[in-house]
């Protein structure tokens, strides 16, 4: 992101933390544990119930984050769970290591449960037989997961439920919402129709996703080596940056989805896109400002839908 927000029209996407050293460029250190313990307090702040940490594997930079979380003082305010994606990837000597972590890290008394008392694990573009052999393992450790699907999506007219469950999900969700729409008002209408409403169509138990933006375009501008074929470096209309009463009023709308569907929205949950991919479009922790004082509109939107009246 030192690159991707590095150019001065960026600035106000950067993190809360970032120092900007130039017109052009930017410092972005964020791995310790002050940082994170006051990330913590923002979230739980502003009411949010558990955050979701794409599960890299142990021996990956991008673990920092998730092994600050569990070293806190500050970690009884958050909950959090994984979505496994990346960890399933690792080879056959690796394996048992990320499989035993992911059942220890799901007894860890902070693991967001659903509904009885199930842990709550998303699953993003998973591979199969290593899915079904974690399933394997959590269940002989005597667990039993709620697991929701990101990137499932079953079409009208199918035997939805049937097929999610024998894929081995009891939900389904998803990770994010791309889309070329202009206003962030399209894009949560989108959202709403080809995902919520959808769910309730095919009949298929759903977590809904609530989305706070995509807008590529830093990384457009400054591409990142594992993107670089992607759609997006051809697309030419960018979703406008969402407002925090758009974002709050999307997510009132997904709560009073949750309560009108509770046979379908069985978990009695919803994910947000994202916390914190900033450079991607979607973002809920606090930017960077001039005056060195952190803008947390969004936070302060969404806490007077998820803890009305407090302060």
């Amino acid at each position: 992101m030192e690159r991707t927000l590095g150019p001065d029209k960026y600035h106000s996407r950067l993190p809360w933390f970032a120092a900007v050293t130039g017109k052009d460029s930017v410092l972005i250190r964020g791995e310790t544990q002050e940082i994170l313990d006051r990330e913590i307090d923002y979230a739980a702040d502003a009411g949010l119930d558990y955050w979701a940490f794409l599960l890299y594997p142990a021996a990956d930079p991008m673990s920092r984050p998730l092994e600050l979380y569990r070293s806190s003082s500050r970690r009884g305010r958050l909950g959090f769970c994984v979505i496994l994606h990346n960890n399933l990837g690792v080879s056959e000597a690796e394996w048992p290591r990320e499989r035993d972590r992911v059942i220890a890290l799901l007894r860890q008394p902070s693991y967001q449960k659903v509904r009885g008392g199930r842990p709550l694990v998303y699953v993003f573009s998973a591979s199969v037989p290593r899915f079904a052999a974690l399933r394997a393992a959590i269940r002989a450790a005597g667990l039993d997961p709620y697991y929701v699907g990101m990137d499932w999506n079953p079409a009208p007219g199918t035997s939805a439920k049937a097929s999610l469950t024998n894929d081995g999900y009891q939900g389904t969700s998803a990770y994010a919402y791309g889309s070329s729409v202009a206003t962030f008002a399209e894009l949560a209408r989108a959202v709403e129709e080809n995902y919520w409403r959808r769910a309730v169509r095919v009949g298929v138990p759903y977590v809904p996703l609530v989305t706070t933006g995509w807008d590529k375009r830093p990384r457009k501008d400054n591409p990142v080596s594992w993107e670089k074929d992607a759609a997006y470096h051809w697309q030419t209309v960018f979703t406008a940056r969402a407002t925090p009463g758009e974002i709050a009023d999307h997510l009132r709308r997904a709560l009073t989805f949750v309560n009108d569907h509770p046979d379908l929205c069985e978990a009695n949950a919803v994910i947000l896109y994202a916390w914190n991919e900033f450079d991607e479009g979607g973002w809920l922790a606090p930017t960077w400002t001039a005056s060195g004082r952190p803008d947390n509109r969004r936070l302060e939107a969404i806490r007077g839908v998820l803890r009305p009246g407090t302060k």
